[in-house]
């Protein structure tokens, strides 16, 4: 299995925060900036982590207001 890859756009001023809260969650998955100005993302998920990244970022989309 390889490692999945998503890009997303963010806003700008949560990239650091949103970075801490993806990579607390050891091993499962790491988020890089693609391009600041824009809030761009990239998401790399360990192989069968996808579920539980997937959840977070939901949650995070509905509740927190971090993804665009």
């Amino acid at each position: 299995m390889q490692t999945s890859k998503y890009i997303l756009s963010v806003e700008r001023n949560e990239i650091c925060y949103l970075q801490w809260i993806i990579e607390s969650y050891d091993g499962m998955a790491s988020m890089r900036t693609i391009n600041p100005v824009n809030g761009e993302i990239e998401i790399s998920i360990s192989p069968g982590c996808e579920q539980e990244i997937f959840s977070l970022i939901k949650y995070l989309k509905e509740e927190g207001g971090y993804l665009c």
